[in-house]
């Protein structure tokens, strides 16, 4: 989410012609803020030691508020606790495959082969054992999960 945010306020600033490192970036990023980050962009432009640095540094700032040190961890716990099953409902595995493609984008170290043995994982038994003879963990993921 935080990365996104950061595409989209690079994308911005790239079309409106204005220079990461310039002034007027930190201004229109603070214009984009509000309470505590926004608090936390003025401690940073009044500060001595950061006053004269530029947005991208402003932003590896902003990460370390923002995101605990443990958040790919606590990522990756919620990555294998992915199940087709939620509160006695069992969900589409359409569902449990696109969540588990929203992990791999969030945390760019899972890979296909994880994202596949996830998929199993997280497969009702019933559902497993009826498809388990047709896949394999070198298909594409949209043929594995048709």
């Amino acid at each position: 989410m935080f990365d996104a945010w950061v595409r989209d306020l690079r994308d911005h600033l790239e079309l409106a012609e204005i220079d990461l490192e310039s002034s007027y970036a930190m201004i229109w990023v603070g214009m984009h803020l509000k309470d505590s980050t926004k608090m936390l962009r003025t401690q940073f432009r009044t500060n001595e030691d950061t006053k004269h640095l530029g947005v991208e540094d402003f932003l590896k700032a902003l990460r370390q508020y923002c995101i605990p040190f443990t958040s790919k961890e606590t990522l990756w716990n919620e990555f294998q606790a992915i199940r087709q099953t939620l509160n006695g409902r069992t969900l589409p595995i359409q569902d449990v495959a696109n969540k588990i493609k929203q992990y791999q984008m969030q945390l760019l170290r899972i890979s296909n082969w994880q994202c596949y043995h996830q998929l199993l994982e997280a497969m009702d038994a019933t559902l497993l054992q009826a498809v388990r003879p047709f896949i394999n963990e070198d298909m594409e993921w949209d043929k594995l999960i048709e």
